[in-house]
This record gives C-alpha cells, sequence and structure tokens, in this order.
C-alpha cells in the first residue's frame, strides 16, 4: 500500500504547529540562516526548546530553553544519556518538532531512533528548509561543502554484524569523493543502488550531483540502476526503500546527500532488521548554504510504534 505522504508547506501549517507543538528539537544556531528560523521563531513564542550538539567524544551537549529562560545545560553520553534526557522532559506527551537544518546527520538519524522506538512521542513533524544556494567556490559544479570528511563508521544505534552478499544503497550529494570512500570502506556488495537526490525548486542541483559522481558511478557501478528520488521527500525515499530492498536483504544505508534522506534511512532501518547506516563523518563547512527559499513540514507520526 503506498505511503500516504503528509508533507506540507509551512505557510500551511504554521498556525497548527504553533498552538499545537510542545518541543521544538533544533541544533545550535550558526552563521546558516537557516538554523535560527524555528529556534527564534519557537523562542519568541515562549515555548518549549531542545537545543542539540553532538560532540567529537561520543558526548551530546544539551539546552533545554522555556519561556525564554536556560533551565538546564549538560554535556551527557550520547546513547545512554539521551533516552534519560527525553523521558525526563515527559516527551511521550509531547508534540514533537524536529528542525532537519540545523541538526547534523547523526543527531538526525540517532533522534530519529530515540523517538520512533524508545521515547515516543505524541505527534512526531519535522521541518526542512532549503537554501535559495549553496556556496559555489570553484566554477559550475564545485561545492565546497565539507572541510573533512573522516573515517566511514555506523551511525550509533543503527550497527549490525557485517554479513555476507550486503545491498548497498547510496543516497548521493554533490560531493563525489565521499561515494568512493564509502566503497572502499563497505565489503562483501553483492548490489549496489546509487540515490540521485533531485530538487524540486533547482534541478540543476540533479545534474550537478550526477556529474560529481559520474567517475566513480562508472568504474564501481556500471550495471547499477541509477535511481532518482526527491531531495525533500523523506516520504519518497522510504517508499523508494520499501519497493527496492526485500526483506531478508542485507542492507548498508549510506546517506551522502541531503538530510531529509538522512531521516528517511534512519525510519527504514527502524522497519528492516537486518539493515545498518553508515556515514562519513564529515566536518561541515562554515557558510556552505546562503538565504531561505522553501520550508516543507513532515507529519510523521504515521512511523511511530504505539
Amino acid at each position: 500500500m503506498p505511503l500516504i505522504r503528509e508533507e506540507y508547506a509551512f505557510g500551511d501549517i504554521c498556525d497548527y504547529l504553533e498552538n499545537y507543538n510542545d518541543l521544538l528539537i533544533v541544533g545550535r544556531p550558526n552563521q546558516d540562516e537557516r538554523s535560527h528560523f524555528f529556534y527564534d521563531k519557537w523562542n519568541a513564542l515562549r515555548k518549549d526548546i531542545l537545543v542539540l550538539r553532538r560532540l567529537d567524544n561520543g558526548k551530546l551537549n544539551y539546552q533545554h530553553i522555556s519561556n525564554r529562560k536556560l533551565i538546564e545545560a549538560k554535556d551527557i553520553d550520547l546513547c545512554m544519556g539521551t533516552p534519560k534526557l527525553l523521558k525526563s522532559l515527559h516527551v511521550e506527551e509531547k508534540n514533537v518538532l524536529v528542525d532537519l537544518a540545523s541538526l547534523d546527520h547523526v543527531v538526525i538519524m540517532f533522534i530519529t531512533k530515540q523517538l520512533l522506538e524508545r521515547v515516543i512521542p505524541t505527534s512526531l513533524f519535522a521541518a526542512y528548509i532549503r537554501p535559495e544556494r549553496y556556496n559555489n567556490q570553484r566554477g559550475d559544479t564545485s561545492f565546497s561543502l565539507s572541510s573533512r570528511v573522516m573515517a566511514v563508521d555506523s551511525i550509533p544505534g543503527f550497527a549490525r554484524r557485517v554479513g555476507d552478499k550486503q545491498t548497498l544503497c547510496a543516497f548521493l550529494g554533490f560531493e563525489g569523493i565521499r561515494l568512493k570512500g564509502v566503497l572502499e570502506a563497505v565489503q562483501n556488495i553483492d548490489r549496489i543502488i546509487p540515490v540521485i537526490a533531485f530538487p524540486t525548486g533547482t534541478p540543476q542541483w540533479y545534474h550537478i550531483t550526477m556529474w560529481n559522481n559520474m567517475d566513480t558511478l562508472q568504474s564501481e557501478c556500471a550495471d547499477a540502476a541509477v535511481l532518482k528520488c526527491y531531495s525533500e521527500s523523506i516520504f519518497e525515499a522510504v517508499e523508494l526503500l520499501r519497493t527496492n530492498i526485500r526483506p531478508e536483504e542485507k542492507l548498508v544505508l549510506a546517506p551522502l546527500g541531503t538530510r531529509p534522506h538522512s531521516m528517511a534511512c534512519a525510519i527504514f532501518a527502524c522497519e528492516h532488521e537486518n539493515a545498518r547506516i553508515i556515514y562519513d563523518y564529515v566536518v561541515e563547512s562554515n557558510n556552505r548554504a546562503i538565504g531561505i527559499s522553501e520550508i516543507i513540514i513532515y507529519h510523521l507520526s504515521s512511523f511511530l510504534k504505539t
């Protein structure tokens, strides 16, 4: 049965969210204009805000803000401390909104698992803000989005034993070198599914992604059918995985593109017991995106394991 895609323009649902949302989960605001949007709006409404920032030592820094006042700030263990934190905030009784544009990919995937399986809210929404453009420093196709690419490793909560005859599904972004690094790190690949993000508002980004990944796709994935998926659609990405992955298949997910696709990978991995998620833990560049173009809201309560 096809998924009902509950995706809305922010302007069509903002009154509902402002009236009924109890908790915003957001990253720490930085130079990116998008990282301030929901934080500033919810702070002005005197709502509860949970600000999360992943640290390099396996810790998570959080700030709990309520009625425009800092209630608590602390570093906790990411894996052990996060569920306790969510329970202490009575998340089970709250309508939660997760701001994807301000959180890093690792936190997005980890917090998605916690909210879907461990500390389940009354309702779950997510938001993504597409920028007007990305910083382009070297011509038409070369973007400086990451300052460093680190070693490929599992996402906390999504580690699995490495199996034989694995399927690798990689959601690709602008930086082609990242796919090459994943292919070098993953063993026993029987099938490769490359997925190219297709932006709804800026179709030329699709061609940039294809161009920047072309060498690796031709040399390592020559027999693979390249799939495409709307870059901002969580629901379409989940549907793509449900359609192309068999229940018994040993799956490795590599979300190297958009934040909505990272969340979609986490949602699907919670459904598929043989799925693990790997990531190359990139350090994103400062000032990587400019402006605010479109704001999409996703109603994800249908994925909650109630």
